[in-house]
């Protein structure tokens, strides 16, 4: 498969448990036992790359480009949340995803989320290169 392949409307879900390594307590801000922000935009890129993986080829991953989340609710330690991303959206090899969040059944997140696809080796070698410049 390929990144000729995708169609918007292609889908990804991941189901978290919050453990405390997840919370804004563990990055540094002591006493927030809740699901910190930067670990909710790592499970919304999670769920869009689950909509897409399906058509990587050998050699072929994405990266992330840009992330507009709002984070609307507070998830304890030992809560489930979900993610869901639908894809929207592909402009040349940037691809759009609508992303949701919930947890106890409310929302939790919602916004958008961009991947670029990417040639691995290409993009390690670029960034080897630009790293030793």
């Amino acid at each position: 498969m390929a990144l000729a392949d995708l169609r918007p409307g292609l889908t990804g879900s991941i189901a978290v448990t919050v453990e405390e390594r997840h919370t804004a307590h563990a990055q540094g801000h002591t006493g927030v036992h809740v699901l910190a922000t930067p670990t909710l935009i790592l499970f919304c890129e999670m769920a869009s790359d689950q909509a897409i993986k399906h058509a990587y080829g050998p050699g072929d991953s994405s990266v992330g480009l840009h992330n507009d989340i709002w984070h609307l609710a507070a998830a304890r330690p030992g809560e489930t949340v979900t993610i869901d991303a639908e894809l929207t959206a592909i402009e040349g090899r940037k691809l759009s995803f609508a992303v949701r969040g919930t947890v106890r059944g409310d929302a939790l997140a919602r916004g958008i989320h961009e991947r670029v696809w990417v040639d691995l080796a290409r993009f390690l070698a670029r960034l080897e290169q630009n790293s030793t410049a």
